[in-house]
C-alpha cells in the first residue's frame, strides 16, 4: 500500500476543522485506501461504515444510520466518523447535516463518494460553505516513479510510454508491471462502474446506446464534441436513433461518475466562458486504453493532452480550451490565484510545425506566460517569448 502523501497531508490539515471532509473520485481509484490511511493517524474515537458492500447498504436508511452513529458516540470527546461511498444511502445528507449540527455530541465527519452529483441535490445546499472537498486523481507518472512502482530496469521514456497506456488507477498499482492483468482488472472495473453507477442508478434499459456514446467520447478525446455532431454521427453510421436530450444526459452522467472530464471553451476575444462548446477527456489513461486502442502511437498527441490536463486539474488549476481571434486553437488556458497561462501540447516540435503550434499563442497579447509542452524538440531556436519544455521533465519536476 503506497501513501499518497500530498492527499493525506491535505486531509490531515483539516482535522478538527469545522468542515465536512469529502473525498471524491472514480470508483477503485483509492479513496477507501486514503480514508484508511487518514484513520490510522487518529488514536481516538472513530466510527466507520463502508457502503461498497450492497448487503450493508440494504440494512440502512438514513435514520437507522444516524441512530446507530449516535449510539456509538462518546459524549465527552470528538467522534471521528468515516463513511465510505455514502451516496449509496438514500437521503444520506439528512444524516450528515444532523451529525454536523448536533447539539449534544461532537463529530468530525469524513466522506467518500464516486458520484459528483452526490453534492448537487437541493438538500445538499445545506452544506454550502461547510465542506472541504478533495478530488482524488489516478497515480501520476511522478508518483509511479518516486514509489518505484514501474519496472526499474526500463529507460525513462519506456516507463513513460507504459504509463500513458496503463494509467494510474489505485486498484492496479500492486500488479502494475503485468500489462495483461492490468487491462483485465480495468475492464472489470469499467464494466462494474457502467452497471452500478449508470445502468442501475439511472434505470437505463438500452445498454447499447450508452456504450456507443461512451466509446465515441473516448475515441474523440481532445476534440469538440456536441450533442449535434454525436447525433449526426450515429445517424450517418446507422448506429442508433437517440434524442439530443438523452445524449446530453449521458454526457452529464459519464462526468458525474468521473469516467470522463469535460472542459469548456473560453472565448479569448470576448473574455467569457462558452456554455455550448466542450472537449472531453478520460479521467484515467488506462480506462481510455480499454475503450480505444492498445497501440501507444494511436492518438498519441491526444493522450499527451489528456495526461497534461489531469496534471493541471490535480494541481488545482481551472482549465479551459479556446480559440484565438482567428479561430486557431489553444489546447489549454489555465488559471489559478490571478495567474493565467496558455499551453500547447504536441509530440514533436520542429521547424516545419513550429508555426502551426505557435501561431495561436503568438496572437494573444495579454502578457501572460505561453508554453509549448512537447516530447521531442528539434527546433533550433526558442524565441517569440514562448517557453518550450519537455513533457517528461516538466512532469517529474
Amino acid at each position: 500500500m503506497f501513501d499518497r502523501k500530498k492527499y493525506l497531508e491535505k486531509i490531515l490539515e483539516e482535522k478538527d476543522s469545522h468542515f465536512i471532509k469529502v473525498i471524491t473520485g472514480i470508483r477503485r481509484i483509492g479513496k477507501s485506501t486514503l480514508l484508511n490511511q487518514v484513520r490510522t493517524k487518529f488514536n481516538q474515537n472513530f466510527i466507520i461504515y463502508n457502503f461498497n458492500d450492497a448487503r450493508i447498504v440494504k440494512k440502512y436508511k438514513w435514520e437507522t444510520l444516524l441512530n446507530e452513529i449516535e449510539s456509538k458516540a462518546n459524549a465527552f470527546k470528538t467522534n471521528y466518523v468515516f463513511l465510505d461511498e455514502i451516496q449509496e444511502i438514500k437521503d444520506f445528507e439528512k444524516c450528515i447535516i444532523t451529525l454536523f449540527e448536533h447539539q449534544n455530541l461532537k463529530f468530525d465527519i469524513y466522506l467518500t463518494g464516486s458520484n459528483s452529483h452526490m453534492f448537487s441535490s437541493e438538500l445538499i445546499t445545506l452544506f454550502t460553505g461547510r465542506t472541504y472537498e478533495l478530488t482524488l486523481f489516478p497515480f501520476s507518472f511522478k508518483e509511479i516513479i518516486e514509489n518505484n512502482i514501474i519496472n526499474s530496469e526500463w529507460e525513462l521514456n519506456k516507463k513513460f510510454e507504459y504509463y500513458i497506456m496503463h494509467g494510474g488507477m489505485g486498484i492496479i498499482i500492486d500488479r502494475y508491471n503485468n500489462s495483461e492483468k492490468v487491462f483485465e482488472i480495468l475492464k472489470s472495473v469499467y464494466d462494474s462502474i457502467f452497471t452500478k453507477d449508470l445502468m442501475n442508478r439511472h434505470h437505463i434499459k438500452n445498454i447499447d446506446s450508452i456504450t456507443k456514446i461512451a466509446k465515441f467520447i473516448f475515441n474523440h478525446i481532445g476534440r469538440n464534441i456536441s450533442a449535434n455532431n454525436l447525433e449526426n454521427y450515429l445517424v450517418s453510421n446507422k448506429e442508433i436513433k437517440i434524442s439530443k436530450v438523452t445524449i446530453l444526459n449521458y454526457f452529464m452522467w459519464l462526468n458525474q461518475i468521473f469516467l470522463t472530464t469535460k472542459i469548456n471553451y473560453y472565448d479569448i476575444k470576448g473574455k467569457k466562458i462558452l456554455q455550448t462548446k466542450f472537449k472531453y477527456y478520460a479521467t484515467d489513461l488506462g480506462i481510455l486504453s480499454i475503450n480505444t486502442s492498445f497501440n501507444v502511437m494511436d492518438n498519441y498527441g491526444y493522450r499527451l493532452e489528456n495526461l497534461i490536463l489531469l496534471k493541471f486539474l490535480e494541481e488545482g488549476w481551472k482549465v479551459y480550451t479556446g480559440n484565438d481571434r482567428y479561430g486557431n486553437e489553444i489546447d489549454f488556458i489555465i488559471e489559478k490565484n490571478f495567474i493565467k497561462k496558455y499551453i500547447q501540447v504536441c509530440d514533436e516540435l520542429n521547424e516545419n510545425n513550429y508555426l502551426r503550434e505557435s501561431r495561436s499563442l503568438l496572437s494573444v497579447n495579454d502578457g501572460y506566460e505561453k508554453i509549448i509542452l512537447c516530447m521531442k524538440n528539434n527546433k533550433a531556436r526558442e524565441d517569440d517569448g514562448i517557453k518550450i519544455i519537455n513533457i517528461v521533465e516538466w512532469i517529474l519536476k
